[in-house]
């Protein structure tokens, strides 16, 4: 048994199917309403998604689908109503609606996936309209505003086409920089307004030119429509459509990958690119330089804009890089269970003590601790509660030692002491007093050793190592200085 295709595929096929026929159609009232027919499906389509998906903030999709149904009016009194020689025609008001309400409803879907913020993205989209506006200009819309035999209403409704393409364009433009799903019915309905673009576009183009593409190429332009229409309906149907509508977390500055600045390479290279083809073309005249220059400055502005949010996003990464650096060297430098310096800390911070204490003429004691019977305590208890021992005493020292003392975990159950300012005997009587505060009824063994002024760290922690065996050797829970034997 064959498996059911989901609904947005089977109209997808359909639809595309159709489209294949239809350019095989005969151009009579037959193919007017196989026109009208798919662009009725693709509106019953997108409110069927729309109600079966029923997505969050449902009014972006309710304004993109009666923009849609707009352009579906404009059609059929277009195919049906008599032309006539007037200026305003009565499909014009539906199809300007439509661009109205296909732009509202863009704006709206952007807001919900939070383009709203994201500057970076809004500029790029501007230069790329900013190219689009510099042509369209040029070749659509000046000629039409120098026609005087137009008359200033037909002058405003030939301009009005071209000049609320390019508002879509900036909306498409947005919509395909910006963050957040691009998943299939993302795809399908940017498919749609794209189409939609290139169909308006090669028609304004015909016919400013007075370029007659013939019944097949206006056939295959027919089609990029309805593969518009078709498109948006398979995108509504899709249940990914729930998620385009959903904020895409928190903005930052796009990266400008690859692709990206291609494109807007391209995008500020127009102005040139049309400066020297009026040139060439025109004996060295340029017939649109104020327009160029407009659209040059403005480009380069935006440019710059875009240049300084980059700018920004290195600084801002450069910093963060610098705190993370900051806090994985902190993090190097202590010990993961105590949270005291661990080794590589005590040995960068030994020799700085013996600098600050020959600088200043001041004594400086050292004394390495070990915990007795440790590994016994280990075996009886559980390595966890060797673990709490560990925190639990180091945490009792630390509490009792001046801020200028530097106690560090040497490895295992083993701590050394850095006492600037402390003679020996001060040193003794310091450790004597932490020796009961050890938890869990446990104690620690200690050898102190007072620096001579001239030995190097290695030789000061040496003679404190050799301290510490001989308190160990003498029954241990005991304190010994290297010279000094101090029972508790």
């Amino acid at each position: 048994m064959l498996k059911r295709l989901p609904a947005w595929v089977g109209f997808l096929i359909g639809g595309m199917l159709f489209v294949a026929l239809y350019l095989r159609l005969p151009d009579n009232v037959y193919g007017v309403l196989g026109w009208d027919g798919v662009a009725v499906a693709g509106a019953v389509a997108i409110v069927v998604g729309i109600r079966r998906n029923r997505p969050e903030g449902a009014a972006a999709w309710w304004l993109l689908m009666a923009g849609q149904l707009a352009n579906v009016v404009g059609d059929i009194i277009y195919f049906f109503a008599p032309d006539g020689d007037q200026v305003f025609h009565p499909y014009d008001v539906p199809y300007l609606l439509g661009y109205g309400l296909q732009v509202a409803g863009l704006l709206v879907l952007l807001r919900r996936r939070g383009a709203g913020r994201d500057w970076s993205t809004l500029v790029d989209s501007l230069i790329i309209t900013s190219a689009f506006a510099l042509l369209s200009w040029v070749f659509l819309m000046k000629p039409v505003a120098e026609e005087a035999s137009l008359g200033l209403i037909g002058q405003l409704m030939a301009i009005s086409y071209p000049a609320l393409d390019l508002l879509l364009v900036a909306m498409v433009a947005w919509l395909l920089t910006a963050d957040g799903t691009r998943n299939v019915a993302f795809f399908l309905v940017a498919t749609n307004m794209v189409v939609f673009l290139i169909g308006d576009y090669f028609w304004a183009f015909a016919s400013q030119t007075s370029y007659d593409p013939g019944t097949l190429g206006g056939r295959l332009i027919d089609c990029t429509y309805l593969t518009g229409y078709i498109a948006f309906g398979a995108g509504a149907l899709h249940p990914g459509m729930v998620a385009i509508g959903r904020a895409a977390g928190p903005q930052q500055v796009r990266p400008m990958t690859l692709h990206r600045l291609m494109l807007l390479t391209a995008a500020t290279l127009i102005a040139p690119a049309v400066l020297a083809w009026q040139a060439y073309s025109g004996g060295g005249r340029v017939l649109d330089a104020y327009a160029i220059v407009a659209g040059s400055v403005v480009m380069f502005l935006l440019v710059i804009a875009r240049m300084t949010m980059l700018v920004r996003q290195v600084q801002a990464q450069a910093a963060t890089l610098a705190e993370h650096a900051d806090l994985l060297r902190e993090a190097a430098q202590l010990d993961p269970l105590t949270n005291l310096p661990n080794r590589r800390a005590w040995n960068a911070a030994l020799p700085s003590a013996l600098q600050h204490a020959a600088r200043h003429r001041a004594p400086l004691t050292l004394a390495v601790l070990d915990l007795d019977h440790f590994k016994v305590f280990n075996d009886t208890h559980g390595h966890q509660t060797g673990d709490r021992l560990l925190v639990e005493a180091t945490a009792a020292w630390a509490a009792n030692l001046r801020p200028a003392d530097v106690l560090a975990r040497y490895g295992g159950e083993e701590f050394v002491a850095l006492l600037p300012g402390t003679t020996a005997a001060e040193a003794l009587d310091l450790l004597d007093r932490l020796r009961p505060l050890t938890p869990m009824g446990c104690t620690f063994s200690a050898g102190v050793a007072t620096w001579d002024g001239v030995e190097s760290g290695d030789d000061l922690l040496g003679r404190a190592d050799q301290a510490l065996y001989r308190a160990k050797d003498a029954g241990r829970d005991r304190v010994v200085s290297d010279d000094v034997l101090a029972a508790a």
